[in-house]
């Protein structure tokens, strides 16, 4: 069973004619999300609302995701951040083995960073209602941050072990998805370690939907992060999503 996980882009224009032909699985939403950041464990007092869209396809040949949100809401006019993640694993014929790429991009006005990764990912290992999919890849990183130490850091930035994984099971006469995604970035550069307190990082999230209609979910997200997203140690984010699926 291919599944496709995660936080995904329904990115049309990725696909050509011949591959819409091809497709035999898909999935998408729109959805509003509330990220307080001083829910969990961290001290902080940052909230933000975002809209976005998501969503995947599953081919013959492999999987596409990914995902774009335009964040800040509630902030004024020009202090938005537009955040997206589009990523694919290729089949290696039927071994279960996958070329994996991805490229993970947040612009706003005093932070941009874009990474790009590539490696290879397994794809089947999975059984009724639940998958794990792991990968591994190089990342090259650009980033420009006016708050850092180094305000540019460009390049080679190690390699990141990551996986998604989900189970789909019914409770209470409901539909719910529990799923995890997580990304261990490790052998950073000098700089982009200096700039993010060590040379491993951590950056996750263990996610909660249930389906509230057939359109309607919503979702609690845990999200969390080491050595990550500005921050000396561990922190956290709570999510709440009000999500309509198409």
């Amino acid at each position: 069973m291919k599944k496709i996980l995660g936080s995904c882009l329904l990115c049309c224009t990725l696909a050509t004619n011949t591959a819409i032909a091809d497709e035999y699985s898909g999935w998408g939403n729109l959805h509003f999300d509330y990220q307080a950041w001083g829910h969990g464990v961290s001290e902080s007092e940052f909230d933000q609302a975002l809209i976005g869209i998501e969503g995947g396809f599953n081919f013959e040949w492999g999987e596409l995701f990914g995902f774009y949100d335009f964040e800040g809401l509630d902030r004024d006019s020009g202090k938005q951040t537009a955040t997206y993640n589009l990523q694919a694993h290729t089949y290696l014929g039927d071994s279960g083995a996958s070329v994996f790429s991805k490229v993970y991009s947040s612009h706003g006005t005093e932070i941009k960073e874009t990474n790009s990764f590539l490696g290879f990912g397994y794809t089947d290992i999975s059984g009724d209602g639940w998958w794990f999919t792991p990968w591994v890849a190089g990342n090259y990183t650009t980033v420009y941050n006016e708050f850092a130490d180094i305000t540019n850091v460009n390049g080679f930035n190690g390699a990141t072990l990551g996986w998604s994984a989900g189970y789909v099971f019914e409770a209470f006469g409901q539909s719910f998805l529990l799923s995890n995604w997580t990304e261990i970035e490790m052998f950073r550069n000098d700089e982009y370690a200096q700039n993010n307190y060590g040379e491993t990082g951590v950056n996750g999230g263990l996610n909660l939907g249930v389906d509230i209609t057939k359109n309607i979910n919503a979702t609690i997200m845990y999200r969390y992060y080491y050595n990550k997203l500005g921050a000396d140690g561990y922190g956290d984010i709570m999510i709440y999503r009000l999500a309509y699926k198409f």
